[in-house]
């Protein structure tokens, strides 16, 4: 299992709702696709039924529930092999307040 401590990463909000984590992912990607949970991000699973993830540059944006600490919005920098990864797979969608 990775260790996020191991990853080039940025702490965009932390201990937050999942509407604002959602609502934080779109505001800071330039495309964002919904993907289904446990879906994984460099080795990190998404949980819940859909997660939005966001691209920005070479960046992937998304939440991350963390046990006991609760759910984070990270960016993830120059991931351009996840992206694509993930572009191959899902589709877009440029309105996440879809997710319930």
């Amino acid at each position: 299992m990775v260790c996020l401590s191991d990853l080039d990463f940025e702490l965009l909000l932390k201990n937050a709702t999942l509407k604002e984590c959602e609502k934080t992912v779109k505001d800071n990607s330039e495309e964002v696709y919904l993907v289904p949970g446990g879906y994984k991000v460099k080795d990190l699973p998404l949980m819940g039924e859909v997660a939005p993830v966001g691209f920005s540059g070479d960046d992937i944006i998304f939440q991350y529930i963390k046990p006991c600490f609760g759910l984070f919005v990270l960016r993830l920098r120059n991931e351009a092999k996840e992206i694509k990864k993930l572009k191959a797979q899902y589709s877009k969608d440029k309105d996440v307040k879809k997710i319930k």
